[in-house]
């Protein structure tokens, strides 16, 4: 099978771990041959380059830039996406031939590109669905359905339309998020819509929090009593997490409650919530790190958080709860109503602990429940690394596509 893969995410080395080059390297794995188009943002500097990696062919296209910048930026750069992977197709796989076109959302100005390459390559084409857009920015009020904003509105979501249907089949990341497309757009046929779960290439034994000498070592190098009971959120600092909610809940627990809570990675919300942190005792701050880095340090910490904002109407599936589970960490998930973690954590794996981003006495006492309860961590870890293994493994991936293709 020949599998050409769209995204706008960027893709690094193919070492590295993440959600996209899990699924390129599990095709590879399988015997498929896989081409990549992903991007790099104008802020970087770099320019459009084609290059071959592990026989994967990998066109990395210079666009405009969509994150760490203004609304209008991202906008334009969003909509201009269309139309330059078009042109990139035309030029850079002109004499290639797929059988298969994957993409991911976002965004979801692909629909264009996503026709032409169908109708030159006669393959199928399937959405995997990451992200809905443009309900999620409604959400955050970062859109409306009236006024000007209401224009922008109505143009993406008749894109979004667009999109779904050029779509040949389209892959949810749960039972919620599949429920939520069907209701929500009538005119897909509910025997296109599958679950296409956020996966992880292999998950190999690591030692757990059982296993205290080394955890103790990685711990001490960044000033962090490993005595106490530690916390790691780790990811995208934007406004879709709800960081506000996070930071002053963490402030709040803390005048109960012994503990350090590390909060890492980037985003457009990052030097806010750093400078609100600042001076909070037990709280390490920290630029993002590499994959195997952030993994070196998440295997060393006891519990890890997943924080979404309370408005959300849409059911999102962090990526960000595999590298927990994988590392055998119990989740507390700090999210709106509408997603489906809550089951997840709490009834289906039995790997954590829920609470609504919008009662900062419920995070108090659930953050509490993870200090006073840690010898029961350990088993609540392990419970969500054997539930990754079951269910979330690139290997369901590569069995959909394969058998959507040869249907």
């Amino acid at each position: 099978m020949k599998v050409l893969f769209l995204t706008i995410g960027q893709i690094g080395s193919l070492k590295n771990t993440s959600v996209h080059l899990d699924i390129i390297k599990a095709l590879k794995a399988a015997g498929h041959s896989v081409s990549v188009l992903c991007t790099l943002e104008k802020r970087l500097g770099l320019d459009t380059k084609l290059t071959e990696e592990e026989k994967v062919k990998i066109l990395r296209l210079r666009i405009g830039n969509i994150t760490r910048c203004s609304i209008i930026e991202k906008g334009i750069s969003t909509i201009r996406i269309e139309g330059q992977f078009k042109r990139a197709l035309k030029k850079y796989f002109k004499k290639d031939d797929f059988d298969l076109i994957i993409y991911n959302t976002p965004p979801i100005t692909f629909a264009s590109a996503i026709k032409y390459a169908k109708k030159k390559y006669g393959c199928k084409s399937y959405l995997m669905l990451k992200d809905i857009f443009p309900q999620n920015a409604v959400d955050l009020n970062v859109l409306s359905k009236t006024g000007l904003k209401g224009l922008l509105y109505k143009y993406f979501r008749e894109k979004e339309k667009q999109l779904y249907k050029v779509s040949d089949r389209i892959g949810c990341m749960s039972e919620a998020n599949k429920k939520y497309l069907l209701k929500n757009n009538k005119y897909i046929s509910e025997s296109i819509v599958e679950i296409f779960p956020n996966s992880v290439y292999s998950c190999e034994d690591k030692k757990t929090v059982g296993d205290r000498s080394d955890a103790t070592e990685i711990l001490k190098k960044m000033g962090i009593d490993s005595e106490k009971v530690t916390f790691i959120y780790g990811g995208n600092l934007g406004k879709p997490q709800g960081l506000d909610f996070l930071a002053n809940g963490v402030i709040e627990a803390a005048k109960i409650w012994d503990f350090n809570f590390v909060i890492i990675g980037d985003g457009t919300e990052k030097k806010r919530i750093f400078e609100k942190l600042k001076g909070q005792k037990n709280v390490f701050a920290m630029e993002a790190l590499p994959s195997d880095e952030y993994d070196l340090l998440c295997s060393a910490c006891d519990v890890g958080v997943i924080a979404l904002d309370y408005r959300f109407t849409i059911p999102n599936y962090p990526s960000r709860i595999l590298s927990y589970m994988k590392n055998a960490k119990p989740i507390f998930a700090v999210t709106d109503k509408c997603t489906d973690l809550k089951e997840l954590v709490e009834s289906e794996a039995k790997c954590g602990k829920w609470c609504y981003s919008d009662d900062c006495a419920a995070f108090v006492d659930t953050l509490g429940w993870f200090v006073s309860n840690r010898d029961k961590l350990d088993e609540m870890g392990k419970n969500g690394k054997q539930y990754l293994k079951e269910h979330f493994t690139t290997d369901i991936n590569v069995e959909l596509l394969e058998k959507f293709v040869n249907n």
